[in-house]
């Protein structure tokens, strides 16, 4: 219990270290964290089971601060974390290209 307790602490000083988690009054919010906590856990489990080298696991995690960046989206289909680009450009027809990221590889 105490480890996963830690490993929550850790999870949370990186939330606020990107700049994520804030503080209003006696609450905390984090607009994103529920998404990038299941992200980070799914890349967790995945390196734990050797599907990902520890490139991958830097690329996915890059992948998850843009996410708290709302630089790009990211959703889950059939145990499949989908990234959506995010088009800047107001002018744009509403299309996203989509990758998809599966045993830690971008297409």
């Amino acid at each position: 219990m105490k480890k996963n307790k830690n490993k929550n602490k850790k999870l949370l000083k990186w939330f606020k270290d990107q700049g994520v988690l804030k503080r209003k009054g006696n609450l905390y919010v984090a607009d994103r964290a529920f998404m990038a906590h299941s992200a980070v856990n799914w890349i967790k489990k995945r390196a734990s089971q050797g599907l990902l080298d520890t490139k991958e696991i830097e690329e996915n995690m890059s992948v998850i601060r843009l996410f708290l960046q709302k630089k790009v989206d990211l959703m889950w289909e059939d145990g499949i974390i989908n990234v959506v680009m995010i088009n800047s450009e107001e002018d744009t027809d509403n299309e996203s290209n989509r990758l998809e990221a599966s045993n830690g590889e971008q297409r």
